[in-house]
């Protein structure tokens, strides 16, 4: 692959594809996440919701259960209704066989009435008392004539008041499909001797009236709706394919398992469980078409915002990126460029102000050759001082690095801090253009301020500074551009020769007949040798060779200069400086005050 079409990093990016990167994937992701968070909340609360409803269907269906019992019961009742049956079932039995088969007649009669009951699931109904009385639907052999005593229902039904349900009676006629049947039994008692036990009432069904109680329950084509016995065995099982997860929910506390929602209810006279098998997929399939549906129509409604984000973001970024590259033609020395635009918002205020740098700039450069061709033609050591003071603020790179910042600063959409780093060049350059006047110290305060701020931008955290001028001091009048050169030694000697975070700090202080004004930094400092050759530069005020131009002090020396051309010998700068610990300038002028 050719180096010119290789894929750029994020970095490179122009700040339209970066905005449109960035919008588009939140956009994406918000509607994934609310898709999302829809398609669970929704299916969280139709699960719950329908676990509710099966609940009830499952409680009305044992219900109705416990209420067909009670038929079956109140069947069982019904000799109590009728003294003449109750009378001849007291009496003891018969002495001849025409009697015996009066009274057989006489109880299967009655029987038979009961028989007429309009419920096919009745099978037969039986007493059991001296003999065995019957009445049936169809023949069939419900109970032995022998041995009465082996049943155990029937000893049971004999000891106890109670009702005793038989959930198996082994009626091989009465089975339905593979329903078996069952039997329900009640003692009977004497009701002139409460305490005499006549024998016992049997009558015998099949399930279907069961079944249609179940089946009335819908559980969808997934599911299925079981019985099952205290033993664990099937009583009915509308589908053979989930029995083993209906075993599972007695022994479970989760209502959901396997993918398929469980539910129960109990049926406490007869020791049944109805267990309620339902798919969750199935259940589920109108809430992932809805989830389907709103996510189509959110990725719908993402694009459509998307293809208008990308119309706005080119016609509002358009002047700014015209800025940008203006201030790339600027960097490569071109300074009659003009940004062209009526706008009269934040983007205009921004080309506005850049066309008032690059003026000031232009106009400085054409001052600053003025001014140099003056200091070599005059030869004045004060002017010359002053000249090579203003040469050494006026680094084209340090206002092609500032620019370039404000570049980077409205590329990252920081355009608060560009127009706050365009005001403080702005600054800087008015001061320069202040070169041969005196200003207020608080100008000077100010520009540091300004320069200061720029640098630590540029040095992104590394460089830190503090200015601690007595308040008392602001209004002193001082020449211009007498503290920068120096801060502006500290910050390349101090912050770029150390990687680790440096602070500068800018203080002042009284002596008898002068102020001290000092610079310290904790830069890498300088050793013995390097400090005694400083400081022997500026006690002879030696002047800076072109072959020694990039040497440590020079500014230095300058403002050394200037300061002895105006106030005398005595004043002036002293150095001082330990290795790895940093280095402090002390700047001495005259000054009256009453210690």
């Amino acid at each position: 692959m050719k180096a010119g079409s290789r894929m750029k990093s994020y970095r490179e990016w122009s700040i339209k594809t970066k905005l449109l990167a960035m919008t588009g994937l939140l956009l994406l992701s918000s509607v994934l996440f609310e898709s999302y968070l829809t398609y669970t909340r929704y299916t969280r609360d139709f699960q719950q919701q329908s676990s509710e409803k099966v609940q009830q269907i499952l409680d009305q269906v044992s219900l109705n259960i416990d209420t067909y019992l009670d038929d079956l019961y109140r069947l069982t009742l019904y000799p109590y209704r009728n003294a003449r049956i109750m009378q001849a079932l007291e009496e003891s039995p018969p002495g001849t066989e025409l009697a015996q088969l009066e009274k057989r007649r006489l109880v299967e009669s009655f029987l038979d009435e009961i028989m007429i009951y309009p419920r096919e699931d009745i099978l037969r109904v039986s007493v059991v008392t001296d003999e065995i009385y019957s009445s049936a639907r169809m023949p069939t052999k419900v109970i032995p004539d022998e041995d009465m005593e082996a049943y155990d229902w029937y000893k049971k039904a004999l000891s106890t008041q109670e009702y005793i349900f038989v959930p198996d009676s082994g009626i091989e006629a009465g089975t339905i499909g593979n329903v078996r049947t069952f039997s329900v039994v009640k003692q009977l008692r004497s009701i002139s001797n409460t305490q005499i036990v006549l024998g016992v009432i049997k009558a015998d069904a099949n399930y279907k009236g069961i079944i249609d109680i179940l089946e009335r329950a819908e559980m969808g084509r997934d599911g299925g709706l079981y019985i099952l016995d205290a033993s664990r065995e099937f009583i009915y099982a509308s589908a053979e394919s989930h029995k083993d997860t209906a075993l599972s929910a007695l022994s479970s506390t989760e209502s959901i398992a396997n993918g398929y929602l469980l539910n129960t209810a109990q049926i406490p006279r007869i020791g049944w469980t109805i267990v309620a098998v339902g798919s969750v997929s199935e259940m589920n399939k109108d809430a992932i078409g809805t989830r389907n549906r709103a996510l189509l129509f959110s990725i719908g409604g993402a694009f459509i915002a998307l293809v208008a984000l990308i119309l706005l973001i080119r016609h509002f970024l358009k002047p700014l990126l015209s800025i940008v590259k203006l201030m790339k033609e600027v960097e490569m020395g071109r300074l009659d460029v003009t940004f062209q635009s009526d706008r009269r918002d934040e983007m205009g205020y921004l080309g506005s102000a850049f066309n008032r740098l690059v003026g000031r700039i232009g106009g400085m450069l054409e001052e600053n050759t003025a001014l140099v061709k003056e200091v070599y033609e005059s030869k004045l050591l004060q002017q010359e001082a002053q000249i090579n003071a203003l040469f050494n603020q006026i680094r084209p790179h340090f206002i092609f690095n500032t620019l370039n910042l404000i570049s980077l600063s409205m590329q990252s959409g920081k355009q608060e801090k560009a127009i706050e780093h365009i005001n403080a060049l702005s600054s800087i350059l008015r001061g320069m253009s202040q070169w041969d006047k005196e200003m207020p110290l608080q100008k000077e305060v100010e520009l540091l301020h300004a320069y200061l701020g720029i640098q630590s931008s540029r040095y992104e955290g590394r460089l830190t500074y503090r200015i601690e001028i007595e308040p008392s001091l602001l209004q002193l009048r001082v020449p211009a551009l007498l503290l920068q050169p120096i801060v502006e030694n500290a910050v390349v000697h101090g912050c770029e020769m150390k990687k680790e975070p440096t602070t500068i700090t800018v203080s002042s202080r009284a002596a008898p007949g002068r102020l001290l004004l000092e610079v310290r930094d904790n830069g890498p400092g300088m050793d013995e040798d390097t400090l005694r050759q400083l400081q022997g530069r500026l006690d002879r005020l030696e002047d800076s060779s072109p072959s020694r131009r990039n040497r440590t002090g020079i500014g230095l020396v300058n403002v050394n200069k200037r300061i002895k051309a105006k106030y005398g010998q005595e004043y002036g700068l002293t150095v001082s400086s330990i290795p790895n610990e940093g280095t402090v300038v002390v700047l001495a002028i005259p000054y009256s005050v009453t210690l």
